[in-house]
């Protein structure tokens, strides 16, 4: 039998387009929340700063290495439990988990304990991308997944986006509420800053939204296993792959896994830095207020990374849909190639508006890159094993971007540039070189990915 006539045949194992597509469009709110919670930090940055009294580094610290270390870590053992448990129960208890330390964070007055805190919200929020990235191989055949897996990655320039946007309004908002006559004798939050009442505010809203994951199906079931053991061989979709089969799988496909996981590693440092501190480096650089570019740089962010995420996925499916091997990778290849100059010259111009239009060829490039990656993966790997395989994969691409990027930028600016004003050299030099560097290892890893491709069709992979 064929391979397309084995796809038209399994076509009936999917749920319903409508259900499933509803699913897609769930989670990538979550997704949009996640990115909200993890990157509010960034919009906070001076108030947090004053109220604490912390430096560049502290402050990066709370934002990227706390955060990613238990993110990063727990990941892992997340994307195994996704291989065989039910998933949809994991992101609810993450999304919980997540949302409930986020509120707490708004109460936190010592450095220590919000440093702390954001490691909770690492934690909840690594359950979230294996397990969905796993969920929708259920939920999509092969050759229309990069579309929906990049509708869900959507979340992340919406998320970043409305962080600055409207993270700045509701900013504003909290600032006008502990203005208030008599706002010191509220019960538990009274005399609270603003900041700490954004925070709240975000955690109360993630734990509300938790229930709307009852209305999401595990797909697991005896009949699915059936067909997935006819599929892949000795690999269960019921049961997680033994480690044994999966370690045997990463040595004889090492090229093609390694080249995606460091490029995208390199991508995220660069992404990561640049979310993080492209609001100081437009305010210190050009004199302007922080609250004058947020909400600018919010739409930057909107527009560059939706039509970078759609334009990959949609473009890879019609390429996989031809018969084109690897069209995942290739659209990777292409949004590094954009991004890189990009990146290089956009922090060093000399006008807000300038860098804000080069800063839009940056994020998009970027965004079609993490679009497709996903895509790739989700293909390289037997569903048995890829839960595991986009932990380990996320656990790199994190681990380098949120405990390196923010805090390597930092450290230039703190310690050899010497000079805060200057954050925009270091954003050139941490992004740019780590998205050219992104490139080259892509390329280099292409013919082995296809190869992997081929081997899989033929049904040679195990």
């Amino acid at each position: 039998m064929t391979t397309d006539d084995e796809n038209n045949k399994n076509v009936a194992t999917y749920p319903k387009p409508a259900y499933a597509w509803y699913v897609v469009v769930l989670l990538m709110f979550f997704y949009v929340l996640s990115f909200m919670d993890r990157q509010i930090i960034a919009v906070l940055i001076d108030p947090i700063k004053a109220d604490m009294n912390l430096s560049d580094v502290q402050i990066s610290l709370i934002g990227g290495v706390s955060f990613g270390l238990f993110y990063s870590l727990v990941g892992i053992f997340i994307g195994r439990l996704a291989d065989s448990m039910n998933r949809p129960l994991l992101i609810a208890v993450g999304v919980f988990i997540w949302s409930l330390t986020t509120a707490i964070s708004g109460l936190a007055g010592k450095f220590w304990q919000l440093l702390f805190l954001r490691m909770g919200v690492g934690l909840g929020e690594a359950a979230l991308l294996p397990s969905t990235l796993s969920l929708l191989t259920d939920y999509f055949p092969p050759k229309r997944l990069a579309t929906p897996t990049s509708v869900f990655l959507l979340g992340a320039p919406i998320g970043i986006g409305l962080s600055f946007a409207a993270g700045g309004l509701l900013f504003n908002v909290a600032q006008d509420i502990v203005a208030v006559d008599g706002w010191n004798e509220v019960a538990v939050i009274g005399g609270s800053a603003a900041w700490k009442l954004v925070l709240i505010f975000l955690g109360m809203v993630g734990m509300i939204m938790t229930l709307g994951l009852l209305t999401v199906r595990e797909p697991r079931s005896k009949s699915s296993a059936a067909v997935e053991k006819q599929e892949e061989s000795s690999l269960k979709a019921s049961e997680a792959a033994d480690l044994s089969d999966v370690k045997i799988y990463a040595r004889k496909h090492w090229a093609a896994i390694a080249s995606l996981y460091i490029c995208m590693a390199l991508v995220s440092l660069a992404a990561y830095s640049q979310a993080f501190w492209d609001i100081a480096f437009l305010s210190r650089s050009y004199g302007r207020d922080p609250s004058t570019v947020t909400f600018m740089y919010g739409m930057v962010q909107l527009f560059a990374g939706l039509t970078g995420m759609l334009t990959g996925g949609i473009i890879a499916d019609r390429l996989s849909k031809r018969g084109k091997h690897g069209s995942s990778v290739i659209m990777v290849m292409i949004g590094c190639a954009i991004s890189v100059p990009f990146s290089f010259m956009y922090p060093l111009m000399g006008s807000v508006s300038s860098a804000l239009w080069l800063m839009v060829f940056a994020i998009f490039g970027s965004n079609m890159a993490f679009a497709c990656a996903a895509s790739a993966m989700q293909k390289m790997f037997p569903l048995a094993m890829l839960g595991l395989a986009a932990g380990v994969y996320f656990f790199l691409s994190n681990s380098v971007g949120l405990l390196i990027g923010p805090t390597l930028v930092a450290a230039l600016t703190d310690y050899v540039l010497g000079d805060p004003n200057k954050v925009g050299i270091s954003l050139s030099a941490v992004g740019g070189t780590a998205r050219l560097l992104a490139f080259i290892i892509i390329l280099a890893g292409y013919k082995a990915y296809c190869n992997l491709l081929r081997e899989r069709e033929a049904g040679l992979e195990v």
